[in-house]
Parts: structure tokens; sequence; C-alpha cells
């Protein structure tokens, strides 16, 4: 429609900032029989003395139940035709509705048992009632407003869903002391006050079947996205990472959520044994050698404990400490006394265990002043890829780029501010991360080839990434001469003419 006056529009081509998406979040799979259950909302009315004190709770657990009311009322007698009344009761919109019953003078002659046998046959209520524990119920109820439930509370683990631990130790106890998570999440908070989204699953006794269970808690992980708003980027299951289908689970999943899954080895397994296993693996995949020898603090007892918990933490401690781009090894780890078994390790020797489980894409633990984890690689043969923090540095890159690009210029029309805004953008976010030390360096472009007349119209683009990396210095070589000028020097001699 014409207008006779001005007109005013808005434009959107500014470059768009980008959130570096967070890496340092653990998903954890466990068993956890004892785990803190939910509680049902409930509300007390009515007075022991009286003898008709009333419990009514929720009948299903959770803090879904604090919404709900219940509320009595007196029964209206029908002053043409007085005839008592009995008492009676009906749900609906989450309100239970009591009416009690009179005799043909209109008094309310409602007990407490009467109360409960009126909930009691009601077809379908969200409310249930009940006496008041010693009480016998024959008090006369009085009639009270809407009353709410309250104090109740969800399952803070319910099975096969993702839940979170941010770092609280008295959160990990909701868990219980049978079952795996808890010890794993002592692990973990060893090292540091990590960010843990848990996923915990039935236990049995069949070994095929807790297998299965495991397996589906490990699938679970990519609900933690969608439910938690947290995508967790280090996948561990101790206790079960020693079998292969449990393993190779983890491995999809880490694929499918671009994370990195740590498998551990059995008991006394060997250093054949672990390198053997390693090529069974690929580049989001790293294979822990060593058992470490940890207390129990709730039994005192020193138990061989499976690394990758502890390795979990640790990697979150040197994410925090010096960023995700670093590597992991070669930095201390906190936890335990000892290890199941000792892989020999010689600063420079090629031949000891530790390097040469290195060289198998193994890690381990040394000790070098303190225990320290020691091995930089994933199971790829890519001489870069290979390189956990590597993985680690274009996963972030990757899935920053991503979020914003599906954000702000997905189904946005193409043209010149289009693709100057979005070249810009991605180009900034280069520039931010070179100088906050994370690549060394890296631009975007649009590909001049893909690009076509063709493409275009049909709404595809296509935009080139290159960015550098740093590998961490996994072999230094020096080299030494002897030069004797230095001795003639000391001596205060001159060279003869």
């Amino acid at each position: 429609m014409d207008l006779h006056g001005v007109r005013t529009q808005e434009t959107d081509n500014q470059t768009k900032a980008i959130t570096t998406v967070n890496m340092s979040v653990i998903g954890l799979v466990g068993t956890a029989p004892d785990a803190l259950t939910g509680t049902a909302a409930t509300v007390t009315v009515g007075s022991t003395i009286l003898d008709n004190a009333l419990v009514f709770t929720a009948a299903e657990v959770g803090a879904g139940g604090n919404q709900l009311q219940v509320l009595a009322v007196s029964a209206i007698l029908d002053t043409e035709t007085p005839v008592a009344i009995p008492s009676s009761a009906a749900y609906a919109d989450e309100r239970l509705t009591i009416t009690l019953g009179i005799d043909d003078a209109g008094t309310v002659t409602a007990t407490a048992s009467d109360v409960v046998a009126a909930v009691a046959a009601v077809a379908t209520s969200g409310i249930t009632a009940a006496l008041y524990s010693g009480i016998t119920g024959a008090g006369v109820v009085d009639p009270f407003g809407a009353t709410k439930l309250a104090s109740g509370a969800d399952e803070p683990f319910p099975l096969y869903t993702p839940a979170i631990i941010s770092g609280s130790r008295s959160k990990a106890k909701q868990l219980g002391y049978s079952g795996t998570l808890y010890a794993d999440m002592v692990d973990i908070l060893a090292q540091i006050g990590a960010l843990v989204i848990v996923i915990r699953v039935d236990e049995n006794d069949d070994e095929e079947q807790q297998r299965a269970n495991i397996i589906q808690g490990i699938e679970a992980m990519a609900l933690a996205q969608g439910t938690l708003n947290y995508q967790p980027r280090i996948l561990i299951a101790p206790e079960w990472s020693t079998d292969d289908g449990v393993g190779k689970a983890l491995e999809s999943t880490a694929n499918q959520l671009r994370a990195i899954t740590y498998l551990d080895m059995p008991s006394m397994a060997t250093g054949e044994d672990a390198a053997r296993r390693a090529q069974m693996y690929g580049a989001r995949v790293e294979i822990l050698r060593p058992r470490i020898m940890v207390t129990d603090d709730v039994t005192g007892k020193i138990n061989a404990r499976p690394y990758s918990a502890a390795a979990a933490g640790h990697r979150m401690r040197i994410d925090n400490a010096f960023g995700y781009w670093w590597s992991k090894s070669n930095k201390e780890v906190y936890g335990f006394s000892g290890l199941e078994q000792v892989d020999s390790f010689v600063t420079g020797d090629e031949t000891c265990v530790a390097n040469q489980l290195n060289q198998a894409n193994v890690s381990t633990i040394i000790m070098l002043d303190s225990y320290r984890h020691w091995g930089n690689r994933l199971c790829s043969s890519d001489p870069q890829w290979r390189f956990e923090a590597v993985r680690r540095t274009a996963d972030a890159i990757e899935d920053s780029i991503q979020v914003m690009v599906t954000k702000n210029y997905v189904d946005r029309p193409i043209d010149k501010a289009f693709s100057t805004s979005l070249v810009g953008s991605v180009n900034s976010y280069m520039r931010q991360q070179t100088k906050a030390g994370v690549i060394n360096g890296g631009r975007c472009w649009l590909d001049p080839d893909l690009n076509t007349a063709e493409t275009l119209a049909a709404g595809k683009v296509y935009l080139n990434v290159a960015f550098g990396p740093k590998s961490p210095a996994e072999e230094i070589i020096i080299t030494y001469s002897i030069d004797n000028t230095y001795t003639v020097q000391a001596l205060g001699l001159s060279a003869a003419a």
C-alpha cells in the first residue's frame, strides 16, 4: 500500500558474535540402585486431639503434585424434604472436592474415616486420603477451603534420563553408595568440581541384560542437550567400558555428539591386550591402560578402580586451568595412592613400556615426581587428528560456528548483505580464537567453485573454513655437540695463530 509520508524499515546485516560451546561436560553412565527417590506432595488437615486429622497425598511422586488442591465443603440440605446426605468426593482439574455428609438437620456428621472412604471410592483421583498415624478417625471433620499440597520433589536421578551434578558432593551422595555411579563421581570430583551429566540404569545380575541396560543409558546421552541444554563431551561408563559391546556404543554416541570416549582395560590386562584393542577403535576413542588404587570413602578399603572417571575429571581440570586445546598428558592426576600395574618409564627411552603403549595409541600413568597422565593419542593413524587436543579444538570450533550460523543465517535471503555478514562473523570468531591462544590462525570464505548460479538458486551456500590447531609437543628432539673452544676460553688461552 502506498504511504504519503515516511516509512521506517530496519535491517540486520551486522556480523554476529559466536559463543564457543561448552566443551567441559562429562557424560557418565552406571548403576545406583539405592539412589534417592522422589517425594509425593502432601498436606495434613485437622487435629490429632480431635481425632479428625487427615493426610492427603499426591497419587504420583514428583514436584507436579505441588499444584494439586483439596477442599471440603458441607453438603447442602434440601429444606423441603430434609434427609441425611452421605459423604462423597470428586476429582477434577487437579482439585479434590470433598462433600461432607450431614444429618437431616443439616449438621455435619462426616468423620475422618468417612472422608477416607469417600476419597477411596473416587474412580480416578490424583490425590489419596489416609488417617493421620495413631488416630481412630472417629472425629467429625470441619469444612476447609482450597489447600495446596506441598513438599513434592522429583526423583533426582530417574532411570535412563539425563540428570545433572554440578560439582556437588552432596548431590553425588543422593546416588547412594551401592552400584557404580557414586564411586565414579568420587573419582571425578577428586580432580575438580566438574559438570557431569549422569544417566542411571537398572542393575541386573544377568550379564547380557546389564550390558543392554548400559547401552540404553549411553544412547540416552543424546537427550541431554534437549532436556538440560548441555551436551556431554567426554563419555564414560566405568566398570562397563572394558566390554567391547559397550565400547562400540560409546564410540557411536561420541561420533554422534562430537565427543570423546575413554575406554578402560580389564584388571591385570597386558600392554599387548591394550595395544590390540586400540586397533579396533577410531579417532574419538582413547584407550586407558591403568587401574588406580583408590581408598573407598565409605568402607576405607583400597580398591583397584577403572581410570576413566578420574581421567575425565582430570580432563575437566586441564580445561579449566589451561583450556580445552591443551593436552592432559604430562599433568598430575589426583585422588589415588598407587597403580594396579606399573608400566616402566625411562625419560628418553623409546623401548620403555609407557612409550611403547603411547606409540600403540594407548594412554597410561607414569611417576615423574607425581602420578601423571601419559599419552596424547586417540585411536587414529592420522598424525595430527590422533591428538585429543586437536580433535577437541576442531569440535569446539565446528560446533560453535554451526550453532551461530543455524540461529542467525539459515533461511535468510541470499544476497550481498547475507554473505558479507556471514563471512565477517566467522572471520571475527577466528580472530578472537587466535588472540585467545586457542588456534594459530584461521579464516573463512565463500567457495568460488561450488557457489554457482544453480546451487545458490537451490538455496545452497558453500562456506569454507580453515584453521590451524595447536598440536601438543609430543616429541622434542635435542641435538648435542661438543665444542672444545669453550675449554680454551675458560683457561684464558687464545687459539694458536
